[in-house]
Formats: structure tokens, sequence, C-alpha cells
């Protein structure tokens, strides 16, 4: 009898094994319960395999209710062949980092997209942001070049980028519409104005300087306040400008000097 009831255990056990595996796969619907005949069970409820893209043979699981992955005391790793997704007993999450620092940590390049809108990471130490809001784009580009910060109002600059109200920077150049406060600025700009030290300088006599200011009202090679006030004043330049008019008075100062020294020295002789 007992080895009857063994026989019927073991025959029973093949009879199923042959229902669920077939010669085309090495396993092929698996179900929590028997669903055989219920289609749509089937189509909700499977483990099987699968070819993928790739070529290769995988597991494809569905289940309707969703599927509960646990890791009661430790981590739980999912690792493909070229990545690795990690969650640490921590809650945190790492994709290619098994040391997860952060809720999500990544390491390698990320984007986060919706219809034209998206975040993306290149892995290059580029940091590019873009929005579409009411038909209008913009981006932001943070790259390690530089340490570059920039803002995209448009494409590439042709539209400028505005910040507050008053700030508009487009392509390589800012305009300012209000106040600028700084405690240092540092202007870079080649030549100087030393030129007026050189022997072969041709210093303007002043006669010439008295002539050019009664008749224009401002000195030479120096803008009129009326071309400030329409084209606005190179910071840079005029300062050029300035330190040459210091320099070139600066000589008539020291000519100046010489003749006052000549005619202390003729009085004195004249009058011992």
């Amino acid at each position: 009898m007992k080895k009857f009831l063994l026989t019927s255990i073991l025959l029973s056990s093949i009879s199923l094994n042959a229902q669920v595996l077939d010669d085309d796969s090495f396993f092929k619907n698996l179900y929590d319960k028997p669903t055989y005949g219920i289609p749509s069970e089937q189509d909700h409820y499977h483990i099987s395999s699968k070819t993928f893209s790739n070529g290769f043979r995988g597991l494809d699981i569905k289940w309707y209710g969703g599927i509960n992955l646990t890791g009661t005391a430790g981590d739980i790793k999912l690792k493909s062949l070229s990545g690795t997704v990690y969650i640490a007993s921590t809650g945190n999450v790492g994709i290619n980092n098994e040391n997860p620092y952060a809720t999500l940590d990544v390491s390698g390049t990320f984007r986060a997209t919706s219809n034209n809108n998206y975040f993306f990471y290149n892995g290059a130490g580029d940091l590019e942001l873009k929005y579409e809001a009411r038909g209008t784009g913009g981006r932001a580009i943070v790259h390690d070049t530089g340490n570059i910060l920039s803002l995209n109002y448009g494409n590439d600059f042709s539209g400028g980028t505005r910040i507050g109200d008053t700030f508009l920077v487009k392509g390589d150049n800012a305009s300012l519409q209000g106040k600028f406060e700084s405690k240092e600025i540092k202007v870079t700009l080649t030549p100087t104005a030393d030129f007026v030290f050189e022997e072969d300088y041709d210093l303007p006599k002043l006669e010439e300087v008295e002539k050019h200011i009664k008749e224009k009202k401002h000195l030479p090679e120096i803008a009129s306040a009326k071309e400030m006030e329409k084209d606005g004043v190179n910071v840079g330049e005029f300062q050029i400008k300035l330190l040459q008019k210091i320099e070139e008075l600066t000589l008539y100062t020291i000519e100046q000097n010489k003749r006052i020294k000549e005619l202390e020295s003729k009085i004195n002789k004249t009058n011992p």
C-alpha cells in the first residue's frame, strides 16, 4: 500500500512538471494557484522565460497586485551586466553605487524629463536644465570649464537672460539698468597710457589744449558730455584716457617746475 501511494505521488509530480515545462523554454507559466484555461488570470500573473532585445533569455515576471521585495535585516541589490540598483538598509537608493549617501545617489549620467522639460547631467561635470513655459523656452547650463553658470532665455542666447528687472545678459554682453555696488572691480585692458612718457611722444602744447577747450568745451581725446549721455562710457578705455591726461599734466607740471627754477635762478643772480 505504501509503495502504491509513493508511486502515485511521483507520477503526479511528473505529470504536474510536464504541464508546467515544455520543450521550448526552461520554465513557463508558473502560478501561485492553478489557472489553466483561465486566460484573464494567465494574462495578469505569470513567471516565464523570455528572449530580450540583447538576444539573451531571461526571467519575465508579471504580477497584477505588485511584487514585494523585503530585506528584513539587510540590503536589497538588483544587478545586471552593466549596472546595479542598490537599496540600503537605511532606505537610501544607489544607482551604480552600493554606498548611497542620499535618498537617491546616482553614480554616472542621469536625466529627468517630461515633454520638452528636462534635468540632465552628462557625467563629465556639466549639468543642464531646460524648461518650456507658455511657449517660451529657457535653459540653465552649469559646467566645470571655468566654473561657469550660463542662464539662457531662448536659444543660444539669441534672446538673452534677464535676472530680476534690470540685469540682462545677451551673448558676450551684459546690461544693468540700475545701480551696481561692489567692493572691488578689476578691468583688464591693454595697452595702458605709459606711452606718454616715451621720448618720441608728441606732447600737445598748452596753447593747443586751451584752444580746443574754448571751442569744444571738453578735453582733447575725451568724449563730450552729450556723447557720454548718448553712448555711455567704456570704463576701461575711459580710465586709460584719464590716466593719459594725468600723465600729460604731470609732464606739464615738471616742465613748469623747471622754468620756475630757471626764473628763480635768474632773479637771484640779478638781485643778489
